[in-house]
């Protein structure tokens, strides 16, 4: 034993080693909580247990380089978290999204597949446009919808062509810009076959008749028939017949399109129809106005059974081609379409074809008058003449069209001719957004834009100083001067004063007496 005198000194000799043996103790303790701490799937100091237990039973020669795959398959057999996704199988974040993809594929690939049945004969689709031909002259005139917008619209035209029957002609027309949706547009021409046996000549229709409001198909406004779609592979949706009384009341209106054709039109004056008769409407009237063709291309079609205002080709159009100095100005242009008229038809009535007494006179008589005040306009006009009147005196070009030339400018030798690839494109300054291109032997027309007439780019009335007529951004049922009200009814003409058919009771009669007459 030793002395208690003895305690100090020792401590003095071994205090620090004590103590440090009891802070190494602590840290070890700490380590060692560090260690046994569970996260879930176990803690690190059971796995390095069983890592070495796993050694010591195998005793392999290379422990060092098993050490980690060993570790790995420990690993795997206690994890109790949620499975990993098999890598073999496509991860999808968004199922709604996945399933819209998929339909939109399948939907694609039925426009890319040729339009034919394996257990029927070859279909055989009428004239389609090569839209993406014409497209590179379009984006030479700066207009178009990049490569893959176009080849998703001639994949669609040619299957539209492929679903309706008697199709004769088909091109895309144009796209109508809307608040919440657009509208692509084709343009084809019907084949009605004649009825079978000959039959009894169609009766006139009457002026003022239901049926009078829509002209035949394949004349004046209804000449070709039109559809609409969303575009890409959404379906197409043909737009109905257009009525002269919704032409006039287009003109009256400005209305921005919506993208959806069963919506009302909310305008002032009030429009009797929906967005399809609307939309309809303004084809009619930018059709009429801004369809062009070069000149000496079509003419009249003079066959026993054309329609009136009905072209065709002329034999040897393509040899006799306007050259490139001629396309390039107002004189090798004309309308291809014909011109509408006030009454929203493009042509009068044909009273000579009429019965004599099967319309009062008097409205034989209006009609006639209004033929003289405003005669039709024959097809295959000159553009040069349009709006003649707002021309000024020393203005030069046409106060309705813009016509500019792009793309190389060259005129290059070949052993057999002369040829140039320059782009000639026509604007119409009244429709923004209607174009017409030329190159070579080809000619395409194009609209896109929101539908409305538009009076910026187009002098106003030399006398009035009015803006062109329904082309004010305001609208109003007054046509001449749009900001202002429709002009007000006139006051009813004065009826007859008849005379009373109960009059008043004499004041006598009211005095109590009898007014039976006394028998005599």
């Amino acid at each position: 034993h030793l002395s208690a005198s003895c305690g100090p000194h020792l401590q003095r000799s071994f205090g620090p080693t004590f103590a440090a043996m009891a802070t190494s103790d602590i840290a070890m303790e700490r380590v060692q909580a560090l260690l046994k701490v569970d996260t879930g799937d176990g803690s690190l100091y059971s796995h390095v247990v069983k890592i070495a237990r796993a050694l010591s039973a195998e005793k392999p020669d290379d422990a060092v380089e098993l050490i980690e795959n060993l570790s790995h398959s420990l690993k795997q057999g206690t994890f109790r978290g949620t499975a990993a996704p098999d890598p073999d199988q496509d991860i999808i974040a968004d199922s709604a999204a996945e399933e819209k993809r998929q339909k939109w594929c399948q939907e694609a690939l039925t426009l890319v597949r040729q339009p034919r049945d394996p257990l029927s004969a070859p279909k055989v689709l009428g004239a389609v446009q090569n839209y993406m031909e014409d497209a590179a002259m379009f984006e030479w005139a700066g207009v178009g919808f990049g490569k893959q917008e176009n080849f998703y619209i001639a994949m669609s035209l040619r299957k539209l062509a492929a679903d309706v029957e008697g199709l004769d002609k088909l091109r895309l027309w144009g796209k109508l810009l809307g608040t919440q949706g657009d509208y692509y547009v084709a343009e084809g021409t019907i084949v009605v076959p004649p009825p079978s046996g000959g039959g009894a000549a169609p009766k006139p229709v009457l002026p003022g008749s239901p049926e009078y409001d829509v002209e035949s198909r394949g004349e004046g406004a209804n000449t070709s028939a039109y559809w609409v779609s969303a575009g890409g592979s959404a379906p197409w949706i043909r737009l109905p017949a257009a009525r002269a009384t919704h032409i006039v009341a287009a003109r009256k209106v400005k209305h921005l399109l919506t993208g959806d054709l069963g919506s009302p039109v909310l305008s002032t004056p009030w429009f009797p129809g929906k967005e399809r008769h609307f939309l309809r409407a303004q084809i009619a009237r930018i059709n009429a106005t801004c369809t062009l063709s070069v000149t000496g291309f079509y003419e009249a079609d003079d066959a026993e059974d054309a329609k009136k205002n009905q072209i065709r080709i002329v034999e040897g159009a393509l040899e006799s081609f306007p050259g490139h100095d001629t396309v390039a100005t107002l004189e090798g242009w004309v309308h291809a379409s014909p011109a509408l008229l006030s009454t929203g038809k493009c042509s009068w009535p044909d009273l000579d074809s009429l019965e004599e007494g099967t319309l009062p006179e008097e409205t034989i008589l209006a009609i006639n008058a209004q033929k003289e005040a405003e005669p039709e306009k024959a097809i295959l006009e000159a553009i040069g003449a349009d709006l003649e009147e707002l021309r000024p005196e020393d203005g030069e070009g046409s106060p309705a069209w813009n016509v500019k030339v792009y793309g190389d400018k060259g005129e290059y030798t070949f052993p057999d001719s002369k040829k140039s690839y320059r782009i000639t494109a026509v604007r119409s300054l009244v429709w923004p957004g209607a174009i017409t291109v030329a190159q070579g032997t080809r000619f395409a027309n194009l609209y896109v834009g929101y539908g409305t007439k538009c009076a910026q780019l187009v002098q106003p009335y030399k006398e009035s100083g009015l803006p062109l007529t329904g082309a004010s951004p305001f609208s109003s049922g007054n046509m001449q001067l749009p900001l202002a009200p429709e002009d007000v009814m006139d006051e009813p003409n004065d009826m007859e004063e008849q005379e009373e058919p109960q009059p008043a009771l004499v004041d006598d009669a009211s005095d109590g007496e009898d007014m039976e007459k006394e028998d005599e």
